[in-house]
């Protein structure tokens, strides 16, 4: 697995969440393209670097995020609790 920086790692996740925005062009709602995304993001993690950096953003990740969302195993023990408190 490749190493991360904080930053690298915000700059995805930010272009993560962006997935869902829309732009308005000409009178009509289209969503950001992949680059436009990416573009993004980074500019965002650029501009918190300018502010002092107490988030330590070029540092390296100490551990590679393992679950990052909900993997099958999770979502089957969290249906297994509730449904065994039903």
């Amino acid at each position: 697995m490749q190493k991360m920086t904080r930053g690298e790692h915000l700059a995805h996740s930010i272009s993560f969440a962006l997935s869902k925005a829309r732009k308005v062009v000409r009178g009509l709602w289209k969503g950001l393209t992949e680059q436009e995304r990416w573009d993004l993001a980074c500019k965002t993690v650029e501009h918190l670097k300018e502010h002092g950096d107490k988030w330590k953003l070029n540092e390296e990740l100490e551990s590679p995020v393992v679950e990052a969302h909900s993997t099958a195993s999770s979502f089957t023990e969290a249906h297994d609790y509730k449904k065994d408190r039903s």
